[in-house]
């Protein structure tokens, strides 16, 4: 009888090991998934935030400031 509760006991236990195993490996992949896509989120805004940048560097650049000044005078 004592061996029979034993056994129980272990199938009951590697049947626990392994249902803590998917839901584990399962959690493991949507957490990967979450810093995938923020990893790739986070690139797109930096891409838009250099794109602007260079906008901006174009628009305060002291030889396009002096040619759009140049170029305003000659329209007037």
């Amino acid at each position: 009888m004592k061996s029979r509760f034993y056994f129980v006991f272990v199938v009951f236990c590697f049947t626990a090991v392994l249902i803590l195993t998917v839901f584990i490996r399962s959690a493991d992949n949507r957490i990967f998934y979450k810093i995938c896509k923020c990893t790739a989120e986070q690139n797109r805004l930096k891409q838009q935030l250099w794109q602007k940048q260079i906008r901006l560097e174009n628009l305060i650049n002291p030889a396009a400031v002096s040619h759009r000044l140049d170029r305003n005078k000659t329209d007037h």
